[in-house]
């Protein structure tokens, strides 16, 4: 335990991927590195089609399409956070909100309006998480490496771990780390690639169970293609996003190369297996001896994509991030709550050693509605 005060707090979080709404509500008690957290009840609420290509739009809309989405993102936030907060003395929120644009260190915008939560359960609610990172010369991302840090500091042994949602990102946490001794950084692709692969080739939504992939062949022209992008070589710290590993990247592809479509929804499992194994081997210390690689995400259901990473990556053992207590689907909501929970102790988020950041800053904007017992 902490000993700091316990706020039931919820997490929300829409991710790259857009396949959901992630809500975690948890007990949780922060103190300077000290984290005790109790969950008690985490969902994914599925995304409608309209919202996610309302999402894709914004990408390139106009001004008003990005403002209307902002109210609406915000609208459905607190209608799930409403239904998770059913019953319960919540205390305090914290929104991740949608990624529309992120470039690596120069600019970051997630939208969703904090404000329709705040007034439907008459909380703070804590958001845009990225903008004073960016602000203090960090890339904005990743986040997860300061939960990471928290939850794996006090093991045995040295932690490496790996978020695959729509961008994959690598934390790598010694045994007793102080903050600054934490690494961590994003790969490059997630399940976007292969997301949008399956959805524009076969009309789903993502590659369950490699259900399409498993059927196909690498192709190694496109494999080695893809490996020379040169973010998947670059020296961290450094973030991506779908900008970069886009829908339209998948759709040239399509256009050019003429694969069958099996094959190239193989290759790009492949592809992604790789770029995460090629960054741990070039940027993450080699364990002394054998250790965990703790998954989340929803890349960690994927078979073909395990197996490729557990084939590159002989020297770490596979678990899920069930042993730290958090279930892969639930981890990045805990973490928006775990944020929230930081700003309010006034707990840094920032981890300038993860993000290039000049200095370790309180994260996350507050807006709260509620008038103060006696204020008119």
């Amino acid at each position: 335990m902490t000993g700091g005060r316990t706020w039931r707090t919820l997490g929300l979080m829409t991710g790259t991927s857009l396949d959901g709404v992630d809500a975690c509500l948890a007990d949780i008690s922060l103190a300077g590195d000290g984290l005790a957290f109790d969950i008690i009840e985490s969902v994914t609420v599925p995304l409608a089609g309209d919202i996610r290509q309302a999402i894709r739009a914004a990408q390139s809309g106009s001004p008003d399409d990005l403002a209307a989405l902002h109210y609406r993102l915000g609208s459905l936030y607190a209608d799930v956070g409403e239904r998770i907060a059913a019953g319960q003395q919540v205390a305090l929120a914290g929104i991740h909100g949608q990624t529309i644009a992120h470039a690596d260190g120069q600019h970051t915008l997630q939208i969703g309006s904090p404000t329709a939560l705040a007034l439907r359960l008459g909380i703070p609610v804590v958001a845009n998480f990225r903008e004073a990172d960016i602000t203090a010369g960090g890339r904005g991302a990743p986040l997860m490496p300061f939960l990471d840090w928290l939850l794996c500091r006090g093991r045995a042994a040295g932690t490496l771990t790996l978020n695959i949602g729509g961008i994959a990102n690598l934390a790598y946490v010694p045994a007793g780390a102080d903050r600054e001794q934490v690494t961590g950084f994003d790969s490059g692709p997630g399940m976007c690639l292969i997301d949008a692969a399956a959805e524009q080739l076969f009309g789903e939504r993502g590659d369950l169970d490699g259900r399409f992939s498993s059927a196909g062949s690498v192709d190694q022209a496109l494999l080695d293609e893809l490996l020379a992008h040169p973010f998947i070589g670059q020296a961290p710290p450094k973030s991506t996003g779908t900008d970069v590993f886009s829908p339209a990247l998948v759709t040239e592809i399509i256009d050019r190369r003429r694969l069958p479509p099996a094959d190239l929804l193989r290759t790009l499992v492949r592809f992604t297996a790789l770029s995460v194994a090629e960054n741990v081997h070039k940027f993450v210390p080699a364990p002394a001896g054998p250790t965990e690689l703790v998954v989340s995400g929803g890349g960690a259901r994927h078979p073909l994509l395990k197996a490729d990473l557990a084939a590159e990556l002989r020297s770490w053992r596979w678990v899920t991030s069930e042993v730290l207590g958090v279930g892969p689907d639930a981890k990045e909501a805990l973490l928006m709550a775990v944020l929230a929970v930081a700003k309010m102790e006034g707990i840094p988020g920032a981890m300038p050693g993860v993000t290039g950041a000049g200095r370790a800053l309180l994260l996350g904007q507050v807006t709260d509605v509620s008038p103060r017992p006696g204020a008119e």
